[in-house]
């Protein structure tokens, strides 16, 4: 296995939607479409030509980033692929002079985003595509 990371490299909806299922969230291929190049910054993980990491940042480029959409194949987790994905955004985000680096995740994410220099602080999501959103 020989993992090559790129960034910003060309992405297709496809295959980028192809692990979206993978780690079991939503295809969106539509909306993928539309997202593609638009983003200020990503970065994917490759074994040959098979994506297997991806995240990408979306930034005004002076005060803010949000990392989002993180997301390693099941198969090869817990192999360093999303810390290293993290940090080479975080490196890119620092370098570009941008202030503060947000993130949300799942709890259960927590130590991995410790570990990649993250101050864990209180947030709130309201997701308008959840169909089991609550008053």
């Amino acid at each position: 296995m020989t993992l090559k990371f790129l960034v910003n490299p060309e992405v297709d909806a496809g295959e980028l939607s192809k692990l979206r299922k993978t780690v079991g969230w939503d295809e969106r291929r539509h909306k993928l479409e539309k997202i593609i190049g638009c983003t200020y910054l990503s970065v994917a993980c490759f074994d040959e030509r098979r994506m297997v990491g991806y995240v990408d940042v979306l930034s005004d480029g002076v005060d803010d980033a949000l990392i989002r959409g993180l997301m390693v194949d099941p198969e090869y987790q817990k192999q360093g692929i999303a810390l290293e994905l993290i940090n080479m955004v975080t490196a890119a985000i620092r370098k570009d002079r941008i202030k503060t680096v947000n993130v949300l995740f799942e709890p259960e994410l927590e130590p991995l985003y410790r570990k990649a220099g993250f101050r864990i602080v209180c947030g709130g999501l309201i997701d308008n595509e959840d169909d089991h959103q609550r008053d």
